[in-house]
């Protein structure tokens, strides 16, 4: 068992953009601007992965790892969980190397950038907009990710 992490995809929706992703924390009305390789480690924790296994799937996929790639990945991880983005729980990671995240680090891992915005936070979360469902109508939210 190990400390994991997972995208809270409860209450996070992102969106990719060319060098930038967009997250924002409807329950909270939070935005954040990840670059650098923030967009590439928010699409690796879409599953449980602990900092061990990030750095596994990492080290095997690119050139090489900076030596404080721990401390970089660890400290973006709790960022993004004291705002309510990402859950942290003890289990078995269960990481796969997603192409896709790996692909956009370009063999490099460099420092990833987490900038949040804290200025339209009543406007988001006042919004029912958001929570609009194709069949059910609003309010309705996914159910919460399942710790097991």
């Amino acid at each position: 068992m190990s400390i994991c992490y997972v995208a809270n995809t409860a209450c996070v929706a992102h969106e990719a953009f060319d060098e930038e992703t967009v997250l924002i924390n409807l329950e909270r009305g939070t935005y954040f601007s990840l670059r650098q390789s923030a967009p590439s480690l928010w699409l690796l924790i879409q599953q449980p992965a602990s900092v061990e296994a990030l750095l596994l799937v990492l080290a095997r996929e690119l050139l090489e790892l900076p030596p404080d790639a721990t401390e970089m990945i660890t400290a973006m991880l709790e960022t993004l969980h004291a705002e309510g983005c990402v859950l942290k729980f003890e289990a078995v990671p269960a990481l796969s190397a997603d192409s896709t995240a790996i692909a956009r680090l370009g063999g490099v891992l460099t420092a990833p950038i987490v900038q949040s915005f804290h200025d339209l936070q009543e406007l988001i979360v006042i919004d029912p907009v958001h929570e609009v469902h194709e069949f059910d109508g609003w309010p309705h939210r996914p159910p919460p990710f399942a710790l097991s």
